[in-house]
């Protein structure tokens, strides 16, 4: 084989090789672009879900400490509905959170600031209390996430109020029902 030929084999594949090795770099920076455009979008969705969580626990906060025990009946409903609205929203922007601990322990605290045990004792004004000590452990939760950090240990006292529910620790659903109503309506029979 003529030196020239060898020369011009060995050039080709050093072509190759290079063509190949910018090819692969390229593809490689953009999967890598892609990746971390990704990365940021849903933590700046979470994020937002975050600072939309934290409205609406210093809103629940301020519900709780307000009360309605003064209130006719219609504002106790409305208190009712407000706290609701607050756990509602609290449930549906924990979705777009990426830790999993984080979401449940978001939405038991903001449950149970609305409903009590079987048999509950509790005053009113202790029951609103327990739920701004329960609303505080989310917010020093949703603070830890937004700071990248570990998710804070409960303290003592929201461990105690959690006790009181050792059979309903990981509900995250509910249902209100008022008293039952009595009908004449009989159900319509297909004819």
């Amino acid at each position: 084989m003529d030196a020239s030929v060898l020369s011009a084999l060995v050039g080709l594949i050093g072509v190759g090789a290079g063509a190949g090795a910018a090819f692969g770099g390229v593809v490689y920076q953009q999967r890598h672009g892609t990746r971390e455009a990704r990365i940021a979008r849903l933590r700046g969705e979470a994020v937002a879900a975050a600072e939309k969580m934290l409205a609406e626990l210093l809103a629940m906060q301020h519900s709780l400490r307000l009360g309605s025990y003064s209130a006719a009946e219609e504002g106790q409903r409305d208190y009712q509905r407000a706290l609701q609205h607050h756990h509602a929203t609290i449930q549906l922007h924990s979705q777009w959170l990426p830790d999993v601990e984080l979401r449940s322990r978001l939405t038991v605290n903001a449950l149970y600031t609305q409903v009590g045990p079987v048999g509950d004792s509790r005053s009113d004004v202790d029951r609103r209390g327990d739920g701004m000590a329960l609303c505080s452990d989310s917010i020093a939760c949703l603070g830890a996430f937004l700071r990248s950090e570990a998710l804070p240990v409960r303290d003592a006292h929201v461990d105690q109020i959690l006790a009181r529910w050792p059979e309903g620790r990981e509900l995250h659903t509910f249902i209100f029902s008022g008293p039952p109503v009595e009908s004449d309506e009989t159900p319509a029979s297909p004819a």
